[in-house]
């Protein structure tokens, strides 16, 4: 059977990880060759050279398994290709818990997986968010735990729980229109790429100008069609916050 790999970085991972298996078994045949080479004789001279034959093929196959687990969790670690394609190819710098929830976007999906090369043509301050965010999409196409929390998804989960006091309570009731387009606003600033509400409109322009040009469709021609989708997605939310931050705003204002 042929061995599949997706891109480079799996390819060398998994190369590296049957030659490296090879080596650990060789070099613990040589580490236990005095305590074998005795019961190998022993053995033989007492005609049961076919349970050394057992012993020795159980040596090899349990030792190369062994071999390639240890190599998995250590110097060769599964998210190791990941981590490489998203440093290095994409230009996305990730962390190594990032890159284990990323993984099943460059293999882990029985030999489908996503380039995402585009990434490499929008602004480096975006990446990052839009690798996660396509990983979302994809994840949420194969049924799979979403594995990054986006702001939108905060405030959903705000809306969701409420205010702590008693529903039926006024002051609840009050609690609740004071919360929830407080808590929109962060979100839509976090959207925009801001930390606090500016003095002056302009700086939500230009954020809002900046990061919609970078997430629009155009940027990802030639990607799969859901990761166009998702990009389409963050563009209507990039849209809608922007309208609602400019409403709040002139309210604020007037």
């Amino acid at each position: 059977m042929a061995m599949r790999f997706t891109h480079g970085y799996d390819a060398l991972f998994k190369v590296g990880t049957m030659f490296g298996g090879l080596v650990l078994v060789s070099a613990g045949a040589q580490l236990l060759s005095p305590i074998a080479d005795p019961i190998e004789r022993t053995l033989k001279s007492h005609d049961w050279g076919g349970l050394w034959s057992l012993i020795t093929l159980a040596y090899g196959i349990g030792g190369y398994i062994g071999a390639i687990v240890l190599l998995g969790e250590t110097v060769l670690p599964h998210w190791g290709p990941t981590y490489l394609y998203a440093r290095f190819t994409l230009g996305t710098p990730i962390n190594a818990d990032e890159a284990g929830r990323l993984e099943f976007l460059f293999g882990g999906l029985g030999g489908r997986w996503y380039p995402l090369t585009s990434i490499r043509t929008i602004d480096p301050d975006y990446r990052r968010e839009a690798l996660f965010r396509f990983a979302n999409k994809v994840a949420e196409l194969y049924g799979l735990h979403r594995p990054f929390v986006m702001p939108e998804d905060r405030m959903n989960q705000s809306e969701r729980s409420g205010p702590t006091a008693k529903p039926s309570s006024h002051d609840a009731d009050a609690e609740r229109d004071q919360v929830v387009p407080d808590n929109r606003i962060k979100v839509c600033l976090e959207l925009l790429g801001l930390r606090q509400m500016p003095p002056t409109f302009d700086p939500i322009r230009q954020a809002y100008r900046r990061k919609i040009r970078e997430f629009h469709p155009d940027k990802f021609v030639g990607e799969r069609p859901e990761v166009l989708r998702a990009a389409e997605e963050v563009s209507k939310r990039l849209n809608a916050a922007y309208e609602f931050l400019e409403r709040r705003f002139a309210e604020a204002n007037a």
